[in-house]
């Protein structure tokens, strides 16, 4: 035993052994072996099929705790990147998938646990659409004219994006600023995807991602709309009120014909024979060479309110009746006499109409002086109509002042 020791070789054996001996001591009383949790690693979504799928919450991302054992030195010094979590998503369908988690950790390190083991994940399909392209016209053009539809090039766009997007696009729109425009203006333009709150939608793709707008700027007037009512309507009945929606329609020609235009009219509407109310579309009839600002609004709502009438009897002396277009310097005297006019009104009505409402006059445009027999005239508000008057001519004396 004395020879062992004396010999070189066996004191470094057992220097060796001391000093390995020592380390052991150290480093399990200074640096022992301890269970130590990782927190937030990042779960990495593998294999997705981004052509086909996408997640429906974008901005989600997913965390497990990492339970390690290992030297004090090491484990503390762990990082949540340094430990590789993964989610294989090869083969998910769209909706909620429930996916295990492999993880990995460092060589020097033992995976104890972690949790959770599994997440949830909802899948959105990508998908491909098309839409219309809307135009959105901000100001106002110059006194007189207005903008007629826009014509868009190309009229819709094909989105790509999640499905969950896809189906809140509310409408894909570009605007065009007309303020102050006497012509027709023509841009590209890029668009918006918006929701049905008018907040854009990001997420998705357009193609393409301008269009060429044109939008017209012609002169314009608004005229009001008359219906062609024709026909008798059965005895006894009679048109209470007549009335379009809408009563005003705006089109657009050259000016010198604008200046002149006043009304359009709609379809002839037969009444005849007619014995209760009648509700109809009609289409509006436009004179040669004008438009309608708004070609889709072609036809309008016409309804003939149609009521029993009734007869009411007014009477009128000689002084009410009013001549018209009697020659300068001169003077005209009615023959004394009593006018009786026979009106015909709705029965709701009738008792309310009075005198007020009725013009007696005589036209006595070109007599010369002395005395003419010259017949007797009237008008009547709507919807009473004057179906006799006795009698129906008097005699007027003209005289030169």
């Amino acid at each position: 035993m004395r020879d062992f020791l004396s010999n070189e070789i066996a004191l470094k054996v057992i220097s060796v052994i001391v000093a390995l001996v020592m380390w052991m001591y150290v480093m399990n009383e200074k640096n022992p072996q301890v269970t130590y949790v990782v927190r937030d690693v990042p779960v990495k979504l593998v294999n997705m099929n981004e052509d086909r799928f996408t997640l429906k919450d974008s901005s989600q991302e997913f965390f497990i705790n990492v339970k390690v054992r290992g030297r004090r030195s090491i484990v503390v010094d762990l990082k949540p990147e340094d430990i590789d979590a993964r989610a294989n998503m090869l083969g998910r369908m769209e909706g909620k998938n429930l996916i295990p988690i492999r993880v990995s950790v460092p060589n020097n390190v033992e995976l104890v646990d972690f949790s959770p083991r599994e997440i949830s994940i909802d899948l959105d399909k990508v998908v491909e659409e098309q839409f219309p392209v809307a135009v959105d016209l901000v100001g106002t053009p110059v006194k007189g004219y207005a903008a007629a539809t826009p014509v868009v090039k190309p009229e819709a766009v094909v989105i790509r994006g999640p499905r969950s997007l896809l189906n809140s696009i509310k409408k894909v729109v570009c605007r065009v600023d007309i303020s102050d425009k006497s012509t027709a203006i023509t841009s590209n333009l890029p668009l918006r995807v918006l929701d049905d709150k008018g907040q854009n939608i990001k997420g998705v793709s357009i193609e393409p991602k301008m269009v060429e707008v044109t939008v017209p700027i012609v002169p314009v007037k608004r005229v009001s709309v008359k219906p062609d009512i024709r026909g008798n309507l059965a005895d006894g009945f009679t048109i209470k009120d007549i009335t379009c929606n809408p009563r005003f329609v705006e089109v657009t020609a050259d000016k010198e014909v604008l200046e002149t235009l006043e009304s359009i009219s709609t379809e002839p509407l037969s009444v005849q024979n007619s014995n209760r109310s009648i509700v109809r579309q009609l289409k509006l009839i436009l004179p040669d060479n004008v438009k309608l600002l708004r070609e889709d609004e072609n036809t309008v709502t016409v309804t003939v309110e149609i009521e029993g009438s009734s007869l009411k009897t007014l009477n009128f002396s000689s002084n009410e009746i009013i001549l018209e277009n009697l020659p300068n310097n001169a003077t005209g005297t009615v023959e004394q006499s009593d006018i009786s006019l026979t009106i015909r009104g709705p029965n709701g009505s009738i008792n309310g109409i009075g005198k007020s409402s009725v013009k007696l006059y005589a036209d006595v445009s070109g007599l010369s002086e002395g005395e003419h027999t010259v017949n007797l005239k009237t008008e009547i508000v709507e919807p009473y109509t004057i179906i006799d008057i006795r009698p129906s001519n008097i005699k007027v004396t003209i005289s030169n002042n």
